[in-house]
């Protein structure tokens, strides 16, 4: 999806030129492109013998849908668990977690 969204469309070779080393063998690009499009995050135009592909979701929106997947799936639907985790794992400082509150608070009473 990176090299999707960097380069914009592409071909199975573009995707797999761009693609940091090291570099994927072109089935296995091959597979995980035939598994995006049957999610909806891929589609693809017919031309000649070859398929164009682009993504029909923004990186935002792909990290939105996989995010609730994750919170979903692991943290039984609560996100606060999720962060409960990253405190517990200390990967989170007291900044970024005043910065979260911040934002809380803000959506929850919202500025006129």
């Amino acid at each position: 999806m990176l090299v999707l969204w960097q380069i914009g469309r592409g071909f199975l070779k573009d995707i797999v030129e761009e693609t940091p080393e090291p570099k994927p063998h072109p089935n296995t690009v091959a597979t995980l492109l035939k598994i995006l499009v049957e999610k909806g995050y891929v589609e693809y135009t017919v031309q000649g013998r070859n398929n164009c592909y682009e993504a029909t979701v923004s990186k935002a929106e792909y990290g939105r849908k996989s995010a609730q997947q994750l919170v979903k799936g692991y943290f039984e639907g609560s996100a606060a668990k999720l962060v409960s985790q990253f405190v517990s794992d200390k990967k989170l400082s007291l900044q970024e977690l005043e910065e979260l509150l911040q934002q809380i608070r803000n959506a929850k009473n919202p500025k006129p």
